[in-house]
């Protein structure tokens, strides 16, 4: 499909805001994975999920946050103004083709974002994000299951990617993964854990979900 991505989002942004407020475990778990490995600078995607910046932030990283949409950074800067965080610097850009330096970070956080787009977009970012970061850095991402059960809903455009998936994001083609699929996504990274979570949370309509994922540790 043949969208743009930053309208897409700056859409979905100004009509739900954040559909959770609650601390993600997995960005808890990466906080201390980075604390114990020395990680001082790290990228964070998404910053429209702007508890999670101001959470990293407050717990003393340099977080340089991104999003590919205006609105999710603009609504997350004046946040960070307001709470007076000097420790964060802000950045618009597409996943799959990072305009930052390589070698560039010590890690690299990334959650609830890799089910967007298609393989291929996956293929990209991974690309992407071993050449920012630096020899011996840390990647911590998530990637959504095919056991999930928004597996299968709307149309398939290609194997395991859907569009008309989930609502709220109809345009936005979601991806389902498999650990065969992440183990060769990483091939060149020198170790990688793959560990099944369940999300579950409350959205702002009071609904109940859950998202089963794979967390994905991996050392460049």
């Amino acid at each position: 499909m043949n969208i743009k991505w930053e309208h897409e989002w700056d859409k979905i942004y100004k009509e739900q805001g954040e559909v959770q407020s609650e601390i993600l475990p997995t960005v808890r778990v990466a906080k201390d994975i980075f604390k114990k490995c020395g990680c001082k600078r790290i990228m964070f995607f998404f910053s429209s999920r702007r508890r999670h910046t101001r959470y990293l932030a407050q717990n003393g990283f340099w977080v340089l946050a991104v999003d590919i949409s205006e609105t999710g950074i603009e609504v997350t800067r004046s946040k960070a103004e307001k709470l007076g965080l000097t420790n964060v610097e802000f950045a618009q850009l597409d996943m799959r083709n990072l305009t930052v330096e390589d070698n560039l970070l010590d890690a690299i956080l990334c959650v609830w974002t890799t089910r967007h787009g298609t393989l291929e977009d996956a293929r990209k970012n991974v690309k992407e994000m071993h050449r920012i970061l630096k020899p011996g850095g840390v990647l911590v991402v998530d990637y959504v299951s095919t056991e999930d059960e928004n597996y299968g809903k709307g149309i398939e455009i290609e194997k395991n990617t859907f569009v008309n998936n989930v609502e709220g994001e109809e345009n936005i083609p979601h991806h389902y993964s498999t650990t065969e699929e992440i183990e060769e996504l990483y091939i060149d990274f020198s170790s990688i854990d793959i560990i099944p979570v369940d999300y579950h949370f409350t959205d702002n309509y009071g609904i109940k979900h859950t998202i089963k994922a794979f967390v994905v540790i991996e050392v460049k």
